[in-house]
């Protein structure tokens, strides 16, 4: 028998008030995409099916999770209360679409009504009291820990918008305490991450090097002041922090909209399409892969080189033009691994570890690794010129050997296999001497057979090693 159109409305909509009430289990604040995405879903597929009460209610709930989103309505036991009940009747009105009730639009009604109350955020203790103090730290630690943890995402990937979100969604609140901008470092430091985060959202850029090392700088600011006032103290002196925070805002929204590499092959289709083919360029032969890969690295070592230059120029410079560096070796490594140069992709791999590892010691060090690494640039630029297998694989030993002395500068050279084997002349005096000794211990009373037997091996062994020398035996 044919199902009809609520029987799929019922079974449709309890899936997604299913997911509703998953997403409200999770621990702590629920992801208000998540909420507003289910939401708006079930408020689709309640219109299809003619239940506009439903649909009314679950306009409501992504209304609330809109607001959410945005900082205008603040998470609290209450919110999840009224969310969880509002759940609960709606899939009642779910299950009874057959027979609703009459007053269903009423309590349809009513319910969106409650989801509608504003919610006010948490009232903090006194300002002055050590219970705030104490409360603000735990928030302020709070939000470290969600930009440390949001830095290791977008280092992966610079193009997620998902961390920038929930930090949005952390700081609005924390904003709205009185006093919170008048404490040295955080005013700074939470203006400063909340603005670089909206320059990205409106110029639609990519995350990159500078806004990384923004909140690296807030969130240690955040987390230094948290443990002062977890403890019930006052702020130590942070002005200096505020300040380099205050410039380093100023630099990354100067440069938000722009980037240090634009790739070549983002310019031109992926496909050998129409599209291509009618290209003028294309037509002149606009170069293979290969050529674009050329292109791009050329450009990255450029810019390697441009950065390594400004690390031994500048010392008090040089930790930010490192993590620069090791960012862009990073997109060399990518790169490089996608157009199949896996080799030189290791390379960069290893040289942007020994950039990261340096920068966790004083700036001379890295000065010195930024000093090593040119004659490692210039192997891997000569990987790019070159087009043969051999060449390149030379390039790359050369690398690798060039980037091992680098990092390792306290080891002893190899020693060439040739300097520990005899040459002919000595090979030859050695089995004399040999013979010698093989007299005198048969002229013995006693004499040592086994110790001859191993003697005269020796010698033979050197006299063939002597003709082979010389060629004489093949």
């Amino acid at each position: 028998m044919p199902r009809t159109l609520l029987e799929f409305f019922v079974d449709e909509a309890t899936e997604y008030l299913d997911k509703l009430q998953q997403t409200l289990g999770e621990a702590g604040t629920p992801d208000a995409d998540e909420l507003r995405r289910c939401a708006r879903a079930l408020r689709g597929s309640a219109r299809m099916a003619d239940q506009d009460a439903i649909a009314r209610v679950a306009g409501a709930v992504h209304s609330l999770a809109t607001e959410l989103a945005a900082g205008r309505r603040h998470w609290s036991t209450r919110l999840r209360e009224t969310l969880e009940t509002a759940l609960a009747e709606t899939r009642v009105m779910v299950n009874s679409v057959k027979e609703p009730p009459a007053d269903l639009a009423q309590r349809a009604e009513a319910l969106a009504q409650r989801l509608g109350e504003p919610t006010a955020p948490p009232t903090p203790p006194p300002k002055d009291d050590v219970r705030f103090r104490r409360y603000l730290g735990t928030e302020l630690r709070a939000l470290a820990a969600d930009i440390g943890e949001s830095l290791g995402v977008l280092e992966r990937d610079p193009r997620n918008r998902e961390p920038l979100k929930k930090l949005l969604r952390r700081i609005r609140p924390l904003r709205g305490i009185e006093g919170v901008d008048d404490i040295p470092a955080v005013g700074p430091a939470v203006a400063a991450v909340e603005e670089v985060i909206l320059k990205i959202a409106d110029t639609s850029a990519t995350v990159g090097p500078g806004h990384l090392v923004l909140f690296r700088r807030a969130r240690q600011a955040l987390d230094d002041v948290a443990t002062d006032l977890i403890r019930g103290e006052a702020p130590g002196p942070t002005v200096a922090r505020g300040t380099e925070i205050e410039d380093l805002k100023e630099q990354v929204l100067g440069t938000a909209a722009q980037r240090e590499i634009t790739w070549i092959s983002e310019l031109f289709f992926d496909d050998a399409g129409l599209h291509v083919e009618a290209c003028p360029m294309a037509e002149r032969g606009a170069g293979s892969w290969e050529a674009f890969f050329a292109l791009e690295a050329t450009a990255s070592l450029d810019t390697i080189d441009r950065l390594r230059e400004e690390i031994v120029r500048d010392p008090e410079g040089a930790r930010k033009a490192g993590e620069r560096l090791a960012f862009t070796m990073r997109q060399l490594r990518e790169r490089a691994v996608t157009f199949g140069h896996a080799e030189l992709g290791r390379v960069a791999r290893r040289s942007g570890a020994a950039l990261r590892a340096a920068l966790d010691g004083p700036p001379r060090r890295l000065q010195a690794v930024a000093v090593d690494l040119a004659a490692t640039l210039s192997a891997l630029r000569a990987y790019i010129e070159s087009s043969g297998k051999e060449t390149r694989a030379e390039a790359v030993r050369r690398a690798e050997d060039l980037l091992e002395a680098a990092t390792h500068p306290d080891r002893e050279p190899p020693v060439p296999i040739e300097s520990l084997t005899y040459s002919a002349e000595d090979a030859v005096a050695r089995a004399k001497s040999l013979t010698s000794e093989i007299g005198g211990i048969l002229q013995a009373a006693k004499p040592d057979a086994s110790r001859a037997h191993a003697l005269l091996e020796e010698a033979l062994g050197l006299l063939e090693h002597a003709l082979v020398q010389t060629g004489t035996l093949q």
